[in-house]
């Protein structure tokens, strides 16, 4: 009978062992790995750790991975648990995850605008909350619909009266929308490309920053504050002709657990989305 209860013991003492091992795993840290298409595509594939900039200076890292170039095969790891942006540097040049989000969206319906290729996608929009055709409604009339009830047509009357006000920055374009009916947040290329004072030489100032709006009473409003810069270049103008390097959303926000392995493969587009910044001139 003792050695009955002394083997119990044993295998209990195991098991809470083996529990233990398993919570220290899962405390450790976190890796990014996939496979990205075209194989042979990218050069080199990093996560990026946004840290809050101070006054003049960005303080984000990047953590470059290990990559097989032949098979488009890669691995971040060694990362600490929360968010990370995947960045991807190609011939043509560097694609960023940035990573858009409003308050209280995850219960609401949101949406997601490219600007410059007017494609629309929604999360969450239940048509048939708005019509009883929805089976059969025609892709451009469930695309009008969904502006007019997310207000997204107001939106963006609100953001070319913006961009109308005289800025230090003389070329101004938007290049994402996410948001929901009352709030919402807009990726911004902003460049100057005249001469300025303290220019050294022939150079362009750029910028991506994501702009806030929120919607009160019978109007979107754009708040003082709120404004995040995402990247800001400074470089000769001849440099900055041959730069490729835009913000993709799709490629933001990618979640890493304590000890465990976040899977994300990715397809690169043929050419860099010129709609989403800056591509090779």
């Amino acid at each position: 009978m003792r050695t009955m209860v002394l083997l119990g013991l044993v295998v209990a003492v195991g098991g809470w062992a083996t529990g233990l091992a398993g919570e220290a795993a899962k405390s450790g840290p976190g890796r990014i790995e996939g496979v990205i298409g075209p194989p042979g595509k990218a050069l080199k594939v990093g996560v990026v750790e946004r840290i809050p900039a101070t006054i003049k200076k960005l303080q984000d890292k990047t953590h470059w991975g290990r990559l097989n170039r032949a098979k488009g095969e890669y691995v971040v790891d060694n990362l600490a648990p929360g968010r990370y942006d995947l960045v991807i540097e190609t011939p043509q040049g560097r694609l960023e995850g940035v990573a858009l989000h409003v308050l209280g969206e995850e219960k609401q319906a949101t949406y997601d605008l490219n600007l410059g290729t007017g494609e629309l996608s929604t999360q969450r929009f239940d048509v048939s909350q708005y019509t009883e055709d929805f089976e059969v409604l025609p892709a451009e009339e469930r695309d009008k619909l969904i502006r007019k009830k997310l207000r997204i047509n107001k939106l963006l009357e609100k953001l070319k009266k913006t961009l109308k006000v005289s800025r230090f920055m003389d070329t101004n374009r938007g290049l994402h929308v996410h948001g929901t009916r009352e709030r919402a947040v807009v990726l911004m290329e902003l460049s100057r490309k005249t001469k300025f004072y303290a220019e050294k030489g022939d150079q362009v100032i750029w910028r991506i920053e994501t702009w806030p709006f929120e919607w009160k009473y019978t109007v979107w409003h754009k708040p003082r504050k709120g404004l995040r810069v995402w990247q800001r270049l400074r470089l000769p103008a001849s440099e900055f002709a041959k730069m490729g390097y835009v913000f993709v959303p799709a490629l933001g926000g990618i979640e890493v657990k304590a000890g465990e392995t976040t899977k994300f493969d990715y397809t690169l587009p043929a050419t860099l989305p010129a709609s989403l910044g800056k591509a090779p001139e």
